[in-house]
């Protein structure tokens, strides 16, 4: 435990905690600011009014600083949670698309992506936890993820372009090849008859040569 002597408004006080002693000195240099920022103002404060108007204004700077990181949480939980969308989309576009390779490189690449994004995000939220006065740096970070998931959802999009136009010519092709079959088989049908008036025909030429041969009578 750090003991150090500080002084706030003129008075010297020992100040005892279990952080190093730098950072007591620190926070005394803070509160000693506010204390002559706020008596410099209004001279006619007495030490204990002014001690009471620095309390409340380092109280209302922690509760809008806990607000602020309570917001941030909040947006991390909702980045989560829309990280766990992506992964089940991503996942059913590979089985959408695990028959074309070249499409499947792409759901791999994507699902690889949103396995470092998702590392990317637990580091985020363990440096919330850690770094709740930096809002700065977090702010900064939010602004990077969703920049990268927002590039994660064009990526989506461009492959269910992709896909919807693959299938668009699947169904092309098998409406054709329904009619190729169909005229295929108007054709042999034509052969057929065409085959059986063949036949009708050499049968009755036949006859007619045998009636107008009288040795074949």
């Amino acid at each position: 435990m750090s003991i150090v002597t500080i002084n706030i408004n003129g008075m010297d006080y020992n100040l005892r905690g279990r952080e190093s002693e730098e950072y007591l000195l620190q926070v005394a240099k803070y509160v000693d600011e506010k204390v002559k920022d706020i008596m410099s103002n209004n001279r006619k404060l007495s030490s204990t009014a002014g001690a009471t108007l620095v309390a409340i204004n380092i109280a209302d700077e922690l509760y809008k600083a806990d607000i602020e990181i309570e917001n941030l949480l909040k947006k991390n939980a909702s980045l989560e949670e829309r990280n766990i969308t992506l992964k089940e989309r991503i996942k059913e576009i590979r089985e959408e698309y695990e028959s074309n390779d070249e499409l499947s490189k792409m759901v791999e690449v994507l699902k690889s992506e949103n396995l470092t994004l998702r590392e990317e995000l637990e580091n985020y939220f363990d440096e919330v936890e850690t770094l709740k006065d930096s809002n700065k740096i977090l702010k900064n970070k939010e602004e990077d993820y969703i920049e990268k998931f927002t590039k994660i959802n064009e990526e989506c999009k461009l492959l269910e372009e992709s896909y919807k136009k693959c299938k668009d010519e699947k169904d092309t092709l098998k409406a054709r090849n329904k009619e190729i079959k169909f005229q295929l088989q108007n054709l042999k049908y034509k052969v057929l008859d065409l085959e059986k008036k063949l036949i009708d025909s050499q049968v009755n030429l036949a006859t007619e040569r045998r009636k107008g041969n009288a040795l074949l009578k």
